[in-house]
């Protein structure tokens, strides 16, 4: 499976898909170490790995089509994933009981909790699909204008948010939104800081454009997330710390034994155990409770490690699977090569056949197949080719 490196782009994906008829979804999140399991899962199941063309023949013959997109949620080690399927017959429709039409009220197709897909009219008194922001998202932008237009030592607080508003995608329903952000805080300016001067926020953002976005395999995805760096990025996984951007999770203090950064956040344990799994393994062999291995990573990592001691268990359960699968494929890569190798000298070591070409092959030319070196004994005679 393919990821596309932009998330403006999966958004237009699902757009277009719900466009084009997939009208019903089933959609979530799940830990980056299962991610893999369930792509595989679901492309057993319902074929989400057929190409746009066989698609196309499946619907056309009156089977549902069926289109899994995911994207890594912003901060977190998680995915967030969306199964689409029109109506007809398929095993998802059967098997998926959880479905949702979009076009229900309560169950549109949402991006985690800051975007959903609703029917906007357009000014030919149709309807179009497109993104806008959840009713408490926009609570919370209302908030953080209120707090920033009342931090009256400077304008840089207001200024900030504004900035940020201006980099949302530029959908239809967001530009709507947005503008009506910018009056709320247009108005909240007049009344809280008269005395100031009049204040004009920025333009709105700017059209989303369709385009063809570069796109990374879902297994680097997961590995980079597994390890604690951005989920997409030039530099190999495991290399140096790289600069915080945004949508990263961040990563603060440096670890000096191992040289690796210490990662902050929700998931942040699930990476330095999947890291320490050969120590954790080393202490359960020697009789440690997990109680003690959690004071050792608290001692090491600090207040990551502050969780209760059922969840700490189940947590270290999942990353020693983790790291286990991890180790036993690159075993059974390893053996493959070797297999390659001494395949490669045992063709080496064959004898070479030869074989001297009589008066009549030399003079009709028939030669024998590939393996056989045809030696001749001295220079061809004319008078002995015809």
């Amino acid at each position: 499976m393919q990821i596309p490196v932009h998330k403006t782009s999966v958004m237009q994906a699902l757009q277009s898909a719900v466009a084009r008829g997939y009208v019903w979804h089933v959609s979530g999140s799940v830990p980056a170490e299962k991610f893999l399991a369930l792509e595989e899962k679901f492309a057993e199941r319902y074929d989400t790995g057929l190409s746009r063309w066989q698609r196309c023949c499946q619907r056309r013959q009156g089977a549902a089509g069926v289109r899994f997109l995911a994207y890594p949620e912003q901060g977190t080690m998680r995915f967030l994933w969306w199964l689409l399927f029109t109506e007809g017959e398929n095993a998802a429709f059967q098997q998926e009981h959880g479905r949702r039409q979009v076009s229900d009220k309560k169950g549109r197709l949402c991006w985690g909790t800051e975007f959903e897909l609703v029917q906007l009219p357009t000014p030919n008194g149709k309807v179009s699909w497109s993104w806008r922001m959840t009713r408490e998202r926009m609570q919370e932008w209302q908030d953080e204008i209120q707090a920033a237009i009342r931090t009256t030592r400077d304008d840089d607080a207001i200024k900030a948010v504004m900035a940020r508003l201006v980099r949302l995608p530029g959908f239809k329903g967001v530009r709507q939104q947005v503008f009506e952000l910018h009056r709320f805080a247009k108005d909240d300016w007049g009344r809280i800081r008269r005395k100031a001067k009049s204040w004009e926020p920025p333009a709105r953002p700017g059209y989303v454009r369709f385009r063809s976005d570069e796109t990374v395999l879902a297994a680097q995805v997961v590995q980079r997330v597994l390890v604690g760096q951005t989920p997409f990025g030039t530099e190999s996984v495991g290399s140096e710390r790289e600069l915080p951007e945004e949508g990263a999770m961040p990563a603060v203090n440096e670890n000096s034994q191992i040289g690796l950064p210490i990662p902050r956040g929700r998931d942040a344990s699930r990476v330095l155990l999947i890291r320490e799994a050969e120590q954790i393994r080393t202490f359960i062999a020697e009789h440690w409770s997990y109680e003690s291995i959690r004071l050792w990573l608290l001692d090491r990592y600090g207040t990551t490690f502050d969780i209760p001691l059922p969840a700490f268990r189940e947590r270290v359960r999942r990353a020693l699977q983790t790291r286990a699968g991890s180790v036993l494929k690159g075993k059974a890569e390893a053996i493959q090569a070797v297999r390659v190798v001494d395949q490669a000298k045992e063709k080496e070591s064959e004898p070479i056949k030869e074989h001297r070409l009589i008066w009549e092959e030399r003079r009709t030319g028939r030669f024998l197949g590939s393996g056989t070196n045809v030696v001749h004994r001295k220079k061809l005679n004319r008078d002995e080719l015809y």
